[in-house]
């Protein structure tokens, strides 16, 4: 316990099935946590959750794809806490689409919510971490930016560029205590894909509060040596 005590977190989309683990696991270790949003729906099911940490759980409606907003979130932060240590990018999308069969609407949406939504809030947290000189950026890639497959073309792309992306800003701030490194899950034991998969074997899908606990080392101290990093996270699949 007490990984995180008195850290300030940014966690993008901590409504959603990850994000509320994550959130979860950084309050238990101490840290206070500004969340975004957009679903009301979403932040009504987390309510257990914020009274049982009242003082260290805020949020914040906000679309991480545009900048006004990125700007907004980042600025109350700021005024509320001081400070920015960690920065966790959750908030993201999937689609599954031939390339052939997948429009404009649906590429850009990919690159928007997967891709642009990790640059838009990288860009705007690191100013604040470089004059620090410390700070923790996780981001969400996915296993198949390792290698794409049929089917997950705009997915596998968004997410191989967020890969990309941290690999170049670890190079960026190397000469700062700045640790980035991105996650690589493969399926995720949620409601929404056990509907959607039902006859996988879910025994085999790596579960959220797993994934968490991944989130919290990369975090902490004890992550000190690595950065750069994309650390895969499959469970058994």
């Amino acid at each position: 316990m007490d990984k995180l005590k008195d850290k300030v977190a940014i966690i993008t989309g901590g409504t959603g099935a990850l994000g509320r683990s994550v959130v979860s696991a950084f309050a238990e270790e101490g840290a206070r946590v500004m969340c975004t949003y957009v679903i009301e729906k979403e932040k009504r099911e987390c309510l257990s959750l914020t009274k049982n940490h009242k003082e260290r759980i805020h949020y914040i409606k906000a679309d991480v794809t545009r900048e006004n907003q990125v700007s907004r979130l980042i600025k109350q932060c700021i005024d509320k806490f001081k400070r920015i240590d960690i920065l966790v990018n959750i908030v993201g999308g999937f689609v599954y689409s031939n390339i052939i069969d997948t429009d404009e609407k649906t590429w850009d949406r990919m690159m928007n919510m997967n891709l642009k939504s990790a640059f838009l809030c990288l860009k705007g947290v690191l100013p604040y971490m470089i004059k620090k000189n410390y700070g923790k950026i996780v981001n969400i890639s996915s296993r198949p930016a390792r290698k794409g497959s049929a089917g997950v073309g705009a997915y596998s792309a968004s997410k191989a560029g967020v890969l990309n992306l941290t690999e170049t800003i670890a190079d960026e701030v190397r000469n700062y205590k700045i640790n980035v490194n991105a996650i690589l899950p493969s399926t995720i034991d949620t409601p929404a894909n056990r509907r959607d998969m039902p006859d996988d074997d879910f025994s085999k899908w790596v579960k959220p509060e797993e994934i968490a606990k991944v989130i919290v080392f990369l975090c902490s101290e004890d992550s000190r040596p690595i950065s750069g990093a994309g650390i895969p996270v499959y469970g058994k699949a």
